[in-house]
């Protein structure tokens, strides 16, 4: 996957150009709706078009530096609304974010195991002020905002 991931930084750009792509990412290819098991670079249409309708530069190839490409048709992407108000109670989807930090999305809220208590849980950089556990710059205590920052 390491091949993958890097040439995807070099063609991202290129493939997302490209008339009808909304969304282009990494995953495993699809054939006749069965998952092939194979890497490939996913690229994202509204809708799928037969390559007699596009122009050449337009059509996403079947290999990028030899590597499988899959298009998949989802349809129109659209923001569906703004979750930056103060929600109480705080619900999955809204904004939150560590005091020191910019915002994300509140994933889900969760439940401790041993102490059966309520946590939320998101995204390292949105709760823990850093985008890895090593570089985790919060402490216990510090406060999230809702909205996030």
């Amino acid at each position: 996957m390491d091949r993958y991931f890097n040439a995807f930084k070099k063609y991202r750009g290129k493939l997302l150009g490209l008339k009808n792509v909304v969304g282009v990412g990494i995953g495993y290819k699809n054939a006749g709706g069965n998952d092939t098991g194979g890497p490939a670079y996913i690229v994202y249409v509204e809708k799928k078009v037969h390559t007699s309708n596009l122009a050449r530069s337009h059509i996403v190839p079947r290999r990028i530096d030899g590597l499988d490409t899959d298009v998949v048709e989802i349809g129109t992407v659209r923001m569906l609304d703004v979750r930056t108000s103060r929600e109480r109670p705080c619900q999955p989807g809204v904004s939150i974010g560590h005091y020191q930090s910019t915002a994300g999305t509140l994933g889900a809220v969760v439940r401790d195991k041993k102490t059966n208590e309520l946590m939320v849980l998101s995204n390292n950089h949105v709760l823990a002020n850093g985008s890895s556990v090593q570089e985790a710059r919060a402490k216990t205590g510090d406060p999230i905002l809702q909205p996030g920052g």
